[in-house]
């Protein structure tokens, strides 16, 4: 009940900071005249960010060699949601007390696959908010070359090599995790690492599809690269938050994006907080419901 009050505080403050920019009313009025068809839409590709990344989380169990059924694993993915709200997502690590649950397997020995959905998606996302940062005003060479020093410090090898070098010095909260990280980006294959890079691709591209569908639901026709990059980098500014969910942070970037477009502020007030329900919060209600019907097979729970 305490963390209930504690995100409804959160949610005030978020619709008390946008609002300060934008007019209310008009906001409101808006909705009234929103096509709620797209919002069927934009709630099925919102949800599919999510369940792209299900084939992605996968790949990494089996390339751990671990025994459980797709279905399961999809359960498993599916609960996993339910800590969509949590800083950086770290939350996700209930998927791996999940499975050492039901298979015996150490903790630790799942947790690598937790860090590789972080770092993929880190990765992926700082591509497209340097892209962004060029596209929505014109592309350069510099931002190209950006593009490929991310890209190169990132990819797995380099950025062992690079961790092993400066480990001595990164936070101690980091440092802990030494062997785990080791561990993540030495199940790395060239093969595998393209298979997941071109999943999160897909999945990101599902979050920019939902926005789009929530713009034209209020009249606005805004190309699905534009949403996609305005989606990512306010994903990205509020994992860098560290705040639950990138509550406040993801909400206002993706609000200023907006409005840095060209939508007017009510309207972007009212495609901002459509966005993160048919995204964030629709994961968060799927998880939770994923975890009250699996609780007796995973948790041994009866009520």
């Amino acid at each position: 009940m305490r963390k209930f009050f504690i995100l409804l505080a959160l949610l005030f403050l978020i619709v008390s900071a946008i609002g300060f920019f934008a007019d209310f009313k008009k906001a409101v009025q808006s909705l009234e005249y929103f096509d709620t068809i797209y919002l069927v839409g934009a709630a099925i590709f919102g949800f599919g960010n999510d369940f792209i990344k299900f084939f992605r989380w996968h790949l990494y169990i089996k390339k751990l060699h671990i025994n459980v059924g797709f279905f399961t694993d999809l359960r498993i993915f599916l609960c996993g949601l339910a800590m969509s709200v949590t800083p950086v997502k770290f939350g996700y690590t209930i998927k791996n007390y999940i499975i050492e649950n039901i298979t015996k397997t150490p903790f630790k020995k799942t947790l690598s696959a937790t860090f590789a959905e972080i770092y993929v998606d880190f990765l992926v996302l700082s591509v497209i908010s340097l892209l962004g940062m060029f596209y929505l005003k014109k592309f350069s060479v510099i931002g190209a070359v950006l593009i490929i020093i991310v890209s190169v410090i990132f990819y797995p090898s380099v950025f062992k090599k690079i961790f092993i070098q400066f480990r001595t010095i990164l936070p101690y909260t980091i440092r802990k995790y030494y062997m785990v990280l080791k561990d993540m980006v030495s199940f790395f294959s060239i093969g595998l690492f393209g298979e997941v890079i071109l999943i999160t691709i897909l999945a990101w591209l599902s979050e920019g599809i939902s926005l789009s569908l929530i713009l034209k639901g209020f009249g606005f026709d805004v190309n699905i690269i534009k949403t996609t990059i305005i989606f990512g980098f306010a994903t990205l500014a509020g994992s860098l938050s560290m705040l639950p969910g990138g509550l406040i942070v993801s909400d206002i970037t993706l609000f200023g994006l907006l409005v840095y477009i060209g939508i007017p502020a009510y309207i972007s007030l009212g495609a901002t907080i459509l966005a993160r329900i048919c995204t964030l919060w629709l994961s968060v209600i799927v998880g939770n419901s994923a975890l009250f019907l699996n609780r007796k097979v995973f948790f041994g729970v009866q009520k």
